[in-house]
């Protein structure tokens, strides 16, 4: 393809602008649609972003010859129908995490994905900043040996998201499938994605249900309407006997927190909020603070989407990987209903 990606972005709210800000500053892709159920919003977007054509029905879009790839930026339960859509018509997929509402949806994706010979690619973005891809190298050098646990935590202390987030039917759940999957998502692949075996799950809504988690994400909170959980905490163990853990909330009496931690053999490491390397030299402690590259996860996987689009490459997050993760999510809210740990990919 010699000249740019057009791509096409499927939803204008919160999330979808990040996706057009990044493919403005990618070299080789042309923003030439825009679509969103709401009319005024996509002409917003259009005129904000200089975007050509305004549709509400994304059929539309697909069936005109102005794109050739999208983003889907919608709310959860419909990111499987807008990717299958796209795909079938032959456009490459950049989809916003999570990827679907559970395994069995990802799966139609992937398959659709590869009959229509097309890249489907999970907008993971925390594996494309720059600090997460100068510790994914520093991982696979092995210079911090094994990684046998990592840990993973986002405490908002009042945060609950605007609508749609609160209702289960669209969103499948609350901070952990909204927060988790990027959390399960970077451990995992910094641990060089282990066969998950086994979930166990918690999660509460004491706050969310009543009143106490309105802050400045809170855009139309209803506490009477709140389906999800407000707090989640999880294990997953690997097959070959290493594990993560995730704690992630919403709302919460506690203070704000956000951390990810790799212990390992030979050292371990810290993602967020900075980068640090912890090790030893001989029998002193040593902290190392690379100064890797600030590229924002945003404008990497957009930049990433485009690549390999051009180049006919598979992406860093396909499709076949988020597969894994939403079964993580689903054995973690089964183990959250059960009380019990369960398998993963189970029935």
């Amino acid at each position: 393809m010699a000249k740019k990606v057009r791509i096409g972005v499927i939803g204008a709210g919160a999330i979808g602008p990040a996706h057009m800000k990044g493919y403005m500053a990618a070299a080789d892709a042309e923003l030439t649609a825009v679509c969103d159920v709401d009319r005024g919003r996509a002409q917003a977007a259009a005129e904000e972003f200089g975007i050509p054509n305004v549709y509400v029905d994304h059929r539309k879009m697909l069936a005109a010859d102005v794109v050739d790839a999208v983003s889907v930026c919608t709310p959860n339960n419909t990111h499987m129908g807008l990717a299958i859509d796209a795909l079938n018509a032959k456009k490459h997929v950049l989809c916003e995490k999570p990827i679907a509402m559970n395994g069995k949806e990802a799966r139609r994706m992937v398959d659709t994905a590869k009959s229509a010979g097309r890249i489907l690619m999970t907008a993971q973005s925390m594996r494309y900043s720059g600090k997460a891809q100068f510790l994914k190298r520093t991982v696979e050098s092995g210079r911090l040996g094994d990684i046998y646990y990592a840990k993973a935590a986002i405490f908002r202390r009042t945060g609950i998201p605007r609508g749609w987030f609160q209702d289960k039917k669209q969103s499948g759940g609350g901070p952990i499938v909204d927060l988790g999957v990027h959390m399960l998502d970077v451990m995992w692949w910094m641990m060089g994605m282990p066969k998950p075996v086994l979930a166990l799950g918690v999660t509460f809504d004491h706050l969310g249900t009543t009143g106490q988690g309105m802050g400045g994400w809170g855009v139309g909170y209803k506490p009477d309407k709140f389906s999800v959980e407000d707090l989640g905490v999880a294990l997953v163990r690997f097959a070959d006997g290493r594990a993560v853990g995730v704690e992630v909330s919403w709302a919460t009496h506690t203070a704000d927190a956000f951390f990810v931690r790799l212990f390992g053999t030979k050292g371990g490491a810290e993602l967020f909020p900075d980068l640090r390397l912890f090790e030893m030299a001989g029998d002193t402690k040593t902290d190392v603070t690379p100064h890797a590259s600030q590229t924002d996860g945003y404008a990497g996987e957009t930049e990433h989407f485009v690549s390999c689009i051009l180049k006919g490459q598979q992406p860093i997050s396909p499709g076949s990987q988020s597969v894994v993760i939403m079964d993580m999510l689903d054995a973690i809210y089964k183990s959250a209903a059960t009380g019990k740990a369960v398998p993963v990919g189970g029935k």
